[in-house]
């Protein structure tokens, strides 16, 4: 068996769609706090979008392409990870992105049970302004309890201002991860976003207006003791779906935003890199990041262009998403499939 010493460290991190995973690993980057690391970057859809956004060393991040790492210990992650316990310049360190979708305690077991690895630590964060509408959820919020009962260490983004809401919010976080170390994110690690089209949902509203209580109760279900979290949201026409469109033309960001909004009512996240119509220039093209997550949409420049103009959408499944995947196909899209 391997010393302690010779074990690398694994360090997982989760949390639902949109609740800043990737921005929280750039932060780190971008303060020196990652050092010679393999990063595994898994995503929703045929297009990883977060793999494109980790700003490291390209030959040391890896787009995993299994769909979800919610369930299984082997396939795709498995092979990675054994291909780095056998190069001659081992990473210090392994760090695996989970997708939004993923039970994180059941990747923790793959650090616990293979030899050459050892579990450092299981992050996971949360989106405060959902929290309390994800908890109570018909359709995910098992899966939601589940990421937050895993965590060892608990980081709570967009949280209301000061005063007794944000106070009690963290408590009721707390209760639902008693085994974590509870950590609010500071501003900076947000800085930069600019809305676009106001939020398309009141978060504040929300917050003021929900009631913790009412969210159900949980009790943490370990592996193995049970149907899934991932396979039961997933089974049935109501379950999450995802898609993925490619544009083959630059298209019009005030449509895109005009669709993704008249469908908030079945859309949980949307993010991907379009090629756009400058309304500033005419006949003028520039490429933008979309990122949309709990209400808030929200384009970036982006300075290189990705390799293909794609948007990759997270929903309800039904009738309502499908529709919308129409829409994007009529803008002059395709969808890439699962």
């Amino acid at each position: 068996m391997r010393s302690h010493e010779q074990q690398i460290p694994l360090t997982v991190i989760a949390g639902f769609l949109g609740a800043g995973k990737t921005s929280w690993l750039n932060a780190r980057i971008a303060a020196g706090d990652v050092g010679d690391a393999l990063i595994l970057v898994n995503d929703v859809g045929a297009v990883n979008v977060d793999v494109a956004s980790i700003e490291y060393r390209d030959d040391r991040v890896v787009a995993l392409s299994n769909g979800c790492l919610c369930c299984s210990l082997g396939g795709t992650l498995a092979e990675q990870l054994s291909q780095a316990l056998r190069i001659k310049e081992r990473p210090a360190e392994i760090i695996i992105e989970a997708s939004g979708v993923a039970d994180p305690a059941r990747i923790a077991d793959i650090a616990r049970l293979a030899p050459g690895l050892r579990l450092e630590e299981v992050v996971v964060l949360v989106d405060a302004s959902q929290a309390t509408r994800f908890a109570a959820d018909s359709l995910v919020g098992s899966l939601w309890q589940v990421q937050l009962a895993a965590a060892q260490r608990l980081l709570v983004n967009r949280l209301p201002p000061e005063g007794r809401s944000r106070e009690d919010l963290l408590c009721w976080l707390g209760e639902r991860a008693p085994d974590a170390r509870l950590e609010i994110l500071p501003l900076s690690v947000h800085a930069g976003e600019m809305e676009s089209c106001g939020e398309m949902e009141s978060r504040a509203s929300e917050l003021k207006n929900s009631v913790m209580a009412d969210a159900p109760a949980f009790t943490p279900r370990r592996p193995g003791s049970g149907t899934d979290a991932v396979s039961t949201i997933s089974a049935g026409p109501h379950g999450l779906a995802h898609e993925s469109v490619s544009f083959t033309q630059a298209i019009d960001t005030s449509v895109v935003e005009s669709l993704l909004h008249e469908h908030r009512d079945v859309l949980l996240r949307a993010k991907g890199f379009i090629r756009c119509r400058d309304d500033g220039q005419k006949g003028m093209e520039c490429w933008r990041s979309l990122q949309l997550s709990g209400g808030r949409l929200v384009w970036r420049p982006q300075v290189t262009p990705a390799s293909r103009s794609a948007l990759v959408c997270i929903g309800r499944g039904g009738e309502r998403f499908a529709g919308l995947v129409r829409c994007l196909e009529a803008l002059g899209g395709h969808a890439l499939g699962r």
